[in-house]
């Protein structure tokens, strides 16, 4: 599958954003963006290894998204943008907007 164009994901982050005020509140789009649209649990790669990516979300203050991945038995959380997520179009697309988004932060 092709990646999406800049042009779409400048719309889907338009739509995610829409009524946003800072990039705090743009963060927040992002997390319930995920919750309602992403397939969680899937498989990732993180440093080559395999790990099951659980969820995303914002924590402890943080201004990005972190993973809650699973390796082992263990529970880890990693930022988003260290994990290489092998998942379905419509969780790819969210993940390529928000590299898209946090790549301009």
């Amino acid at each position: 599958m092709a990646p999406p164009r800049r042009s779409d994901l400048q719309t889907l982050i338009q739509e995610i954003t829409v009524d946003c005020n800072d990039d705090d509140e743009e963060l927040m789009g992002f997390e319930n963006a995920f919750d309602e649209q992403a397939n969680f649990p899937c498989p990732g790669t993180v440093i080559g290894e395999d790990v099951t990516v659980i969820s995303v979300a914002t924590k402890n203050g943080r201004r990005e998204l972190l993973a809650t991945c699973e390796h082992h038995g263990r529970r880890y959380q990693l930022a988003l943008l260290d994990i290489e997520l092998h998942t379905d179009p419509a969780t790819d697309r969210l993940v390529a907007a928000y590299r898209h988004w946090a790549s301009y932060r």
